[in-house]
């Protein structure tokens, strides 16, 4: 039995759920969570609930594992007026909508009286306004690089790879190898297939190109990504995602790097959690650096995306409450404690971290990592994930799209001519999220 359904009894009650928010008491927020291993729900009861609950005496947070399905059942729950009062939401593109079916709450209040502007990174906050108006603040922002085995390639006499002529040659000496050269599989995860053509397009055509095609000033069916789409094929063509792309799950395919079946892993920076489930088991050296890039791309380059966002639901009978507790999640004593235990998932956008005082270390690796994506971040070295800055039908699109581009049932100019008739209808209607 989970904290939330704890805090009722009967069966009745906690099926009204669905269409009441916070029916606890009136100091009590709602939040409807995904699928958790019961060691990461164990860690979210003692931080994040438990932390929130004795620093706030006469509010309480009420968390509920909710699995897999929770997109649907939150989407279903909002429609008719109910569901948590804490909204998390897949991104910028995912809230958007439910921000202009009047189902989220205006943030800019909130955010003056407990200090957002200035305690968060100003450019993650403006991707949660709808015209002009707060209405989602980035749980966590994540960036796209390149993690490999360090002790395989210092054993090999690899270097990472820094242009993309380099990584195809590396990837040509794996395939002779035996070994696959990407870590990828989309096995019980379908939304993987974006990750794979999230770090493919910015790598080859760049951030530049790609921030005009957001802007609607350059069509998706331009030769810059017809050319980049071509290559992206050949690579899978090639066997650079593997054989068993479609029946393996990347997290395995992660763990393969370990013993040298996988090469080398084109990846978020939730991945640095499976570095602390497989690699420091096995007493095994990960390393993390930018993404390689063609001719004319800068370097480094790590495509920044939004893991998730908060938001609060307008019918709400809490909303002071859901306030407290994502102003908590923005705390530097909550930071200091899930990060050093939960690295990757949990990279609260918070501007200056030189105060916050972490309870437990953090590996050198993630140490460097972190301070490598900040310091492109600064200079402007950056580039866009679908999931954070594409609208929400192109995205879906693009998740299916990309099997039928790899399996050959549409070409590179037809998949890209079914991208741009549906981002542009979605940029008509004011769909695509905020640009920095």
């Amino acid at each position: 039995m989970t904290k939330f359904s704890r805090l009722f009894s009967g069966v009745a009650v906690a099926a009204m759920t669905l269409l009441t928010p916070g029916l606890a008491a009136a100091q009590s927020a709602s939040w409807w969570y995904e699928a958790l291993t019961p060691e990461q729900q164990r860690l979210l009861d003692d931080t994040l609930v438990a932390g929130f609950n004795a620093s706030h005496p006469g509010s309480t947070l009420a968390l509920e594992y909710r699995g897999n399905a929770i997109e649907n059942q939150q989407r279903l729950a909002l429609m008719s007026g109910g569901g948590p009062d804490i909204i998390n939401s897949n991104g910028p593109a995912t809230a958007l909508p439910m921000a202009k079916a009047g189902q989220l709450l205006k943030l800019d209040d909130y955010a003056a009286k407990y200090g957002w502007n200035e305690r968060l990174i100003p450019m993650f906050l403006e991707l949660g306004k709808v015209d002009g108006e707060l209405y989602s603040i980035p749980k966590n922002y994540e960036a796209m690089g390149l993690f490999y085995n360090a002790d395989l390639f210092a054993e090999k006499g690899w270097t990472a790879p820094k242009t993309v002529a380099e990584m195809e040659a590396l990837a040509d000496t794996m395939l002779a190898e035996g070994m696959t050269p990407f870590v990828a599989g989309n096995a019980g995860f379908r939304p993987a297939n974006e990750q794979f053509f999230t770090v493919a397009l910015n790598q080859l055509v760049g951030p530049t190109a790609i921030h005009e095609a957001l802007s609607g000033k350059r069509p998706w069916t331009d030769p810059v990504f017809v050319d980049a789409m071509q290559r992206f094929k050949a690579w899978y063509d090639k066997g650079y995602y593997g054989k068993d792309y479609f029946s393996t799950s990347t997290i395995d395919a992660f763990a393969g790097m370990v013993t040298g079946k996988t090469g080398m892993a084109p990846q978020g920076t939730w991945a640095f959690s499976w570095v602390k489930d497989y690699f420091d088991p096995a007493g095994a050296k990960a390393a993390f650096t930018s993404i390689p890039v063609a001719e004319g791309v800068p370097y480094p380059l790590f495509p920044i995306g939004i893991g998730s966002t908060l938001s609060i639901n307008a019918h709400s009978p809490s909303p002071d409450t859901a306030a407290q507790v994502i102003d908590y999640v923005f705390s530097g004593d909550f930071y200091g404690a899930i990060v050093p235990q939960w690295q990757g998932e949990w990279n609260v956008p918070l501007g200056d971290l030189s105060k916050v005082t972490l309870k437990g270390e953090v590996t050198p690796l993630y140490q460097e990592a972190t301070t490598m994506i900040a310091d492109a971040l600064a200079s402007g070295n950056y580039g866009y994930t679908t999931w954070t800055f594409w609208p929400p039908k192109s995205e879906q699109y693009i998740i299916s799209g990309v099997e039928e581009l790899w399996l050959g049932t549409a070409t590179p100019e037809k998949f890209l001519a079914g991208l741009q008739e549906l981002f542009a209808a979605e940029l008509a209607e004011g769909s695509v999220p905020p640009l920095p």
